[in-house]
C-alpha cells in the first residue's frame, strides 16, 4: 500500500458511495428525512433531506481524500513524515473504511435494514484503532498526525514513549469495541463501553507524555 494506489482507492470509494447514494435516494421520496447523526444509544438525533443524508458520506471521503494526499506537502517536518508512513497511510485507509461504515448505516436507514447502528459503527470504530494503533509507536514526531500533545512534539523521546503506550492502548481499545459489536450489548452499556475506552485511549498518553516531558526537563543535561 502506497500513497497512490490509497489515492486510487479513495477515487474508487467516492464514486462507489456516490452511485450508491443516487441510486437509492432516486427511489426514495423527495421530502423523506434521513438520520446524518445518532447518539451513543443507537438512536438517531439529527436528521437531513435525502440527498443531504446521502451524501454526506461522498464529500467526506473525497475531503479527508484531498487532506490526506496534500499531507507531505504540508508537514514541517517531512524527514519524520516519511518515516512514519505507516501510521499516515493506515490512517487514511482507516477513515475510508468509517466513511463507508457511514454510508452503510444511512442506507439501511434509508430502506430499513434490521441493522443495529451502534454495533456497525462501534465494530468499524474499533477497527479503526487497531489499524492505527498497530502502527503508532512505529511513527516519528510530525504535526500532521499522531497524538500531538506539547510534549510529544518537544521531544523525540517523549513521542517514541507515548506512542509506544497509546499504540498498545488502542489496539486492546480496538480489540474491546470489535468484540462489543458482535455481542447483545444494551444501548446503555455500549455508551459506557465506547465513553470509558475514548478516555483511556485519548487521556492517559496525554498524561503520560507530560510526565515523561517533566522527568527529562528534570534530568541534568551533560
Amino acid at each position: 500500500m502506497n500513497r497512490t494506489r490509497l489515492g486510487i482507492v479513495s477515487l474508487a470509494m467516492v464514486l462507489l458511495l456516490g452511485a450508491s447514494a443516487f441510486w437509492v435516494g432516486s427511489s426514495l421520496p423527495a421530502d423523506l428525512m434521513l438520520p446524518t447523526h445518532w447518539g451513543l444509544s443507537g438512536q438517531p438525533d439529527r436528521f437531513s433531506g435525502k440527498w443531504a443524508a446521502l451524501l454526506l458520506p461522498v464529500g467526506m471521503t473525497a475531503g479527508l481524500s484531498l487532506l490526506f494526499w496534500f499531507l507531505p506537502a504540508l508537514e514541517p517536518r517531512a524527514r519524520n513524515f516519511s518515516r512514519s508512513g505507516g501510521l499516515y497511510l493506515w490512517s487514511w485507509a482507516g477513515l475510508l473504511m468509517m466513511m463507508a461504515a457511514t454510508e452503510l448505516v444511512i442506507i439501511a436507514s434509508a430502506l430499513h435494514w434490521p441493522f443495529r447502528v451502534e454495533h456497525i459503527m462501534m465494530g468499524a470504530v474499533g477497527l479503526l484503532f487497531v489499524m492505527i494503533g498497530n502502527q503508532l509507536g512505529k511513527s516519528r514526531s510530525m504535526y500532521m498526525v499522531g497524538i500531538r500533545t506539547p510534549w510529544t512534539l518537544a521531544s523525540e523521546e517523549v513521542w517514541i514513549k507515548t506512542h509506544r503506550l497509546g499504540g498498545k492502548l488502542m489496539v486492546l481499545g480496538g480489540v474491546v469495541l470489535a468484540i462489543a459489536a458482535f455481542l447483545p450489548v444494551p444501548s446503555g452499556v455500549f455508551a459506557a463501553i465506547f465513553g470509558t475506552i475514548i478516555v483511556v485511549v485519548a487521556g492517559v498518553p496525554t498524561v503520560y507524555s507530560y510526565l515523561l516531558w517533566r522527568r527529562e526537563k528534570a534530568q541534568p543535561s551533560e
